[in-house]
């Protein structure tokens, strides 16, 4: 009896070393992230009179951080500074219609694409190209924007064609249609705005497919974080995963485009 008594002391005592179990632990605090956005550039995003900022990819902010889930802070930065506040941690991602090239993964890392529409060229649609672009552009005028990948791609690709460099698509459209020059080559949206405005007039339009080459155009917008933050990037991916399989995507292209994007 003696020795059970003391077994029994001993258990007693070597339970009542071991650790207290932890409490199950309750939802974590929603993380709270700085989103870079460019605010020029509708209908993707665009600042109001009021100073409120709205568009698809600021829409496609506040729906990956319902998913996160996250607190958020919507950030009006400019094209010219997503990429230098993201790496100097003054937003932790940017969403902003980036695209994913071989040029901007030297700087920063991408998400999955959300969007994407290769670029194309517009023509005159009263006396159309012989031959359907990219083919037969030796010695024909192509308008493009100065300093855009698609200057660049016009140069490399097709030097047999004359490029002619404007400050802005409108330029270069409304050089077309007066006939100083023969196509347009440029972004597919921005194009495209272009053309509606111009469809009372019916001269220009789309000419040719469009223009696929993922090593000078990207694969696509996604969203930019820090090479570092990898973990952020694999959770922002998941994010958009499940907001392309329950629609939502879809359901904001459709709203803030008249055709699809992706």
């Amino acid at each position: 009896m003696r020795r059970f008594s003391a077994l029994v002391a001993a258990l007693l005592a070597v339970l009542l070393a071991l650790p207290c179990a932890a409490a199950p632990a309750g939802p974590a605090a929603p993380r709270r992230l700085k989103i870079g956005l460019d605010g020029a550039y509708p209908p993707f995003s665009r600042l109001a009179a009021d100073g409120t900022i709205d568009g698809f990819d600021v829409e496609v902010a506040r729906a990956v951080c319902a998913k996160l889930p996250a607190d958020c802070d919507l950030v009006t930065l400019g094209w010219d500074d997503l990429v230098p506040a993201l790496l100097a941690r003054r937003v932790d991602v940017t969403v902003a219609s980036q695209p994913i090239t071989d040029e901007a993964r030297r700087r920063i890392e991408f998400t999955r694409p959300y969007w994407g529409v290769p670029p194309r060229f517009v023509g005159r649609l009263v006396d159309p190209p012989t031959a359907t672009p990219p083919a037969g552009l030796a010695g024909r005028r192509v308008g493009v924007r100065a300093g855009t990948v698609h200057a660049a791609w016009l140069a490399t690709a097709h030097p047999e064609a004359q490029r002619v460099p404007f400050a802005a698509e409108a330029d270069a459209l409304e050089a077309l249609a007066d006939g100083r020059v023969d196509l347009v080559f440029g972004d597919t949206l921005t194009l495209f705005d272009r053309l509606e405005r111009l469809r009372p007039l019916g001269r220009t339009g789309f000419v040719g497919g469009e223009v696929v080459d993922t090593r000078a155009f990207g694969a696509g917008a996604g969203l930019g974080f820090r090479r570092e933050d990898r973990d952020l990037g694999a959770t922002l991916d998941r994010a958009l995963l499940e907001l392309d399989r329950d629609g939502t995507l879809d359901r904001l292209v459709g709203h803030w485009f008249p055709f699809a994007i992706r």
